[in-house]
């Protein structure tokens, strides 16, 4: 969490230098673009950096491997999710490309695989993500399993409840 602090902090003071006048919304904007743009492309943090653990998007999971993969958020709410306007093809295009993807995301794995999603999530944090959620109940947002996760679900083995859940064996 530090290192990833000292980046942000980093980039923001950079991102000034570049854009004078800029508003902190701006900023913070331009900030979190590039953190994502790293995550995503796995550009490491520091020069000569190696780390046991990478974090990707599903994107930046193509063409990588790892002894243990780890998928989560697997919600209808978030993959597929919706699609944005700025998305080239139509939905039908749309839903078939985030099938894919969840596809490769699945075969990383060189041992491990583990898939997870929540039930719900607070409405703050769904309006954070930009989750379009259906069903609300108290204060939280009612997730739905992913359609893809659905359709493989006979082929996993019995699911484990995550207050239960013992690690990898």
């Amino acid at each position: 969490m530090t290192l990833l602090l000292a980046k942000a902090c980093g980039i923001c003071e950079e991102l000034q230098s570049d854009a004078t006048g800029s508003s902190a919304e701006e900023l913070l904007r331009g900030v979190a673009r590039r953190l994502r743009y790293q995550i995503a492309t796995r550009e490491p943090f520091l020069p000569d950096e190696s780390c046991d653990l990478q974090i990707a998007t599903l994107w930046g999971a193509k063409g990588v491997t790892a002894e243990h993969v780890y998928v989560i958020g697997l919600c209808k709410e978030a993959i597929p999710g919706t699609r944005r306007e700025e998305y080239p093809g139509n939905d039908s295009e749309f839903f078939e490309e985030q099938r894919r993807l969840f596809y490769v995301s699945i075969t990383r794995s060189k041992g491990t695989l583990v898939l997870s999603r929540s039930r719900w999530i607070g409405l703050g944090q769904a309006s954070q993500l930009g989750l379009k959620v259906s069903g609300v109940k108290k204060h939280h947002a009612v997730l739905e399993m992913s359609p893809f996760l659905r359709d493989i679900m006979k082929y996993l083995p019995e699911y484990v409840e995550g207050e239960d859940w013992q690690g990898c064996s």
